[in-house]
């Protein structure tokens, strides 16, 4: 870097002496001029007396509200509350009735689920030999259903169509899905109960094997029944030697009992021609109608 070059008119300064330095900062004298805060003068001729305070008394309070109550100043009106009904309350007994109200095809299709497990239950009744309870108490059970798919059909009916025609139909299938198995299915042949009584049908079944070993095969021979057409054309070739009824019953289900369809054993010796004699046994089966009873189907002897 280049030096700069001298000014002849400048001249640097002298160093100052001692003498010639900057004042500096000296703190002031402390004031005397300052007013202090000092004790009052006491003055010993005035004497201290105790204020008389009053004290809290409770009559004087009751009277002063008394007074207050009894003339009372301007005060602004403040509306009555509004008075709402109180709620309505129901009793045991009736929540079970409102909640059906609420839902029910819930109701509905507990009932319809619970058939199976009513229909044993009239089952075991039967078999406990309290015959007269079954018929009324299953009508009972019958009536209780009908009226819980009442309710939820007037239930859905104020809502959708729609769901009312899908909610019975649903329920009517299930009800026949659930009572086809455990009262069309047979399980065997029982004794009939005693309030099958002692006909049975027994005079029908021994009728059409008369009217079989006298050769009248017709089907006025069977009382407007209906046995299986391939055994009354065997019959027609096949001579009925003798006959004998060896034991008759009831079919047997889950549900109780049906009397009304029974079975009859014979012990039959038949002859073909051209053949030996045969011992077979023949198994026929009466229901009872309106009008009676009739044969519903034959099995056996056919080779």
């Amino acid at each position: 870097m280049p030096a700069r070059p001298e000014d002849p008119r400048w001249q640097p300064p002298s160093n100052p002496s001692p003498s010639e330095e900057a004042p500096r900062w000296v703190p002031p004298a402390p004031a005397t001029e300052v007013p202090r805060w000092e004790l009052p003068a006491s003055d010993e001729t005035s004497t201290w007396a105790p204020v008389d305070v009053p004290r809290w008394d409770p009559a004087r309070v009751r009277r002063r509200r008394a007074s207050s109550s009894a003339s009372p100043g301007p005060r602004a009106e403040t509306p009555a509350p509004e008075q709402r009904p109180p709620a309505k309350t129901s009793s045991l007994l009736a929540r079970p009735l409102d909640w059906w109200s609420a839902h029910p095809w819930v109701v509905a299709w507990v009932g319809v689920i619970l058939i199976p497990v009513g229909v044993v239950v009239l089952r075991a009744i039967d078999e406990w030999d309290f015959e007269r309870v079954v018929t009324p108490l299953g009508w009972t059970l019958s009536a209780v259903l009908a009226a819980a798919l009442l309710r939820a059909v007037l239930f859905s009916a104020r809502t959708s169509i729609a769901r009312l025609a899908i909610g019975l139909a649903s329920a009517l299938g299930a009800i026949a899905l659930l009572l086809w198995p455990v009262t069309q299915v047979t399980l065997g042949r029982v004794i009939c109960p005693a309030r099958a009584g002692t006909d049975l049908g027994v005079r029908v079944a021994t009728h059409a094997l008369e009217a079989w070993q006298r050769g009248e095969t017709a089907d006025a021979a069977w009382h407007d029944g209906q046995p299986d057409a391939a055994w009354r054309d065997k019959s027609r070739t096949t001579r009925l030697l003798a006959y004998q009824r060896v034991d008759s019953g009831c079919f047997e289900r889950v549900a109780p009992i049906d009397a009304t369809r029974t079975w009859h054993d014979f012990r039959v010796t038949v002859k073909e021609p051209e053949r030996a004699s045969l011992s077979k046994v023949v198994v026929v089966r009466t229901a009872a109608e309106a009008d009676g009873w009739k044969i519903t189907g034959i099995d056996g002897p056919l080779p």
